[in-house]
């Protein structure tokens, strides 16, 4: 299979390192919410992988922290599964995503979104297509470009108004942050809908 279009819904699961990006999953959620194409899926061991490796990175982190974004992957996905079949040996690159691959297969994924393409090439008879999320990205702009222009609105809004109040982590602009999260080619997008509502309105300067 080869997903072209989002013109039906189709069943996404998520990966733990595209949970790991503040950026690739804020960005999802919100488009998630705009866009009737898609639901979101993932595992409990997903979100447990993505949750070990933000706490290598944080590890002053307070619990309120960690409590927020089990409250964030709770509220934006379709569901966390922890019912599903396990497999036999999948011959991926790395073992260890076999728990990926088998979870993704048994919810009945049509797309699997990762930054990992590689690693999930040997999968034997893979009934899910593979995305990164920059591709995946695209692909939304393709189908409804009206929607991301509205969640680039809406993400411009929320990141003024925390520089406006000091508590904003970064200076990065927004296609600055995606391309630091690998999304290189939907950052360019992301510029030009900044250039068409800074056309229109001062809210995004």
């Amino acid at each position: 299979m080869v997903l072209r279009s989002l013109n039906d819904m189709h069943r996404v699961f998520v990966d733990a390192n595209v949970l790991g990006s503040r950026t690739q999953y804020d960005w999802l959620f919100q488009l998630r919410l705009r866009v009737e194409m898609f639901s979101l899926w993932t595992s409990g061991d997903v979100v447990d992988e993505a949750n070990r490796a933000w706490r290598l990175r944080h590890p002053n982190a307070d619990g309120a922290m960690r409590e927020k974004r089990t409250r964030i992957f709770s509220t934006y996905f379709d569901e966390v599964s922890d019912d599903w079949a396990g497999g036999s040996e999948t011959q991926l690159r790395d073992r260890h995503d076999s728990h990926v691959h088998n979870a993704a297969v048994s919810t009945g994924a049509d797309v699997l979104l990762t930054d990992n393409l590689r690693d999930f090439e040997g999968a034997a008879e893979r009934p899910y297509d593979v995305y990164s999320p920059d591709t995946f990205f695209m692909l939304i702009e393709r189908n409804a470009p009206q929607a991301v222009r509205d969640v680039t609105r809406d993400q411009a809004l929320y990141w003024n108004g925390k520089r406006e109040e000091g508590t904003a982590r970064r200076e990065r602009t927004l296609s600055d942050a995606l391309r630091h999260a690998q999304c290189p080619m939907f950052a360019d997008v992301v510029e030009g809908h900044l250039r068409v509502l800074a056309d229109a309105t001062d809210v995004t300067r």
